[in-house]
């Protein structure tokens, strides 16, 4: 498997001399951008508001979705709480037995069934692996079978929309998008380079619009500091 970011937490887990280097990331809105390795193993007193809000807000049986070097999964065993990791990325998973994550599951959320949670939590624009507004329908039907009865999704996401606009003021888009939101990106590792993926970024209209449309109800929970916000989804049946 192509697993760039796997590498990258690999990396920064068994060896000293990599701590400073990023993953790379390319977009279809900002060019090259990078993610620091350390900014995957921060502990709880490092994360912003909005991450420590979702992880108060999280009830009963969780499961941690895109859970990458395990954060957020090891802050939640740390007070007790009931939760499964899930990750696509072998390496990944293979970092979060190391850190001490007990309940991992390698695997695409789209092929795992079976087990009922009653907290998905999707952290860092988690819920952004829906790729586009009609995966994101798609998204929440799955969310939705792997949900208890009252169970609820926890998820961040940002209205990227500021990324549109010119020095002077003007507005470019793409005309071959249905929806601003839906970028492509590829990232690469020193020498590995993934495919390129689809991803979604969604405003909080737009969400609470694919919500009602889907049957579940949505709520603000938290708003952060760069256009980004913490929502709560519950399935209204």
């Amino acid at each position: 498997m192509n697993d760039p970011f796997g590498a990258a937490v690999k990396d920064y887990q068994y060896s000293f001399f990599n701590w400073k280097k990023k993953i790379r990331v390319y977009s279809s809105i900002s060019g090259r951008e990078a993610i620091p390795l350390k900014h995957l193993f921060r502990n709880y007193h490092q994360m912003p508001e909005i991450e420590k809000t979702a992880l108060s807000s999280c009830s009963g049986k969780i499961l941690d979705v895109g859970a990458c070097a395990g954060s957020h999964a090891l802050h939640l065993q740390s007070i007790g709480a009931n939760v499964t990791a899930l990750e696509i990325s072998p390496g990944c998973c293979e970092v979060m037995h190391k850190r001490g994550v007990r309940n991992v599951i390698c695997a695409d959320i789209y092929d795992y069934s079976g087990e009922k949670f009653d907290s998905i939590l999707l952290l860092m624009n988690g819920i952004g692996i829906a790729g586009t507004i009609s995966g994101l329908e798609k998204l929440l039907m799955h969310l939705k079978s792997l949900l208890n009865p009252g169970g609820k999704i926890i998820f961040d996401s940002s209205d990227i929309d500021y990324a549109f606009y010119e020095a002077d003021g003007s507005k470019w888009v793409d005309l071959n998008k249905s929806y601003y939101g839906e970028v492509q990106y590829t990232l690469a590792y020193k020498n590995i380079r993934g495919k390129p993926f689809n991803w979604l970024f969604i405003d909080s209209k737009k969400m609470e619009e694919i919500a009602h449309k889907n049957q579940f109800s949505f709520s603000m929970l938290a708003e952060g500091n760069h256009y980004d916000y913490l929502g709560l989804l519950k399935p209204k049946n």
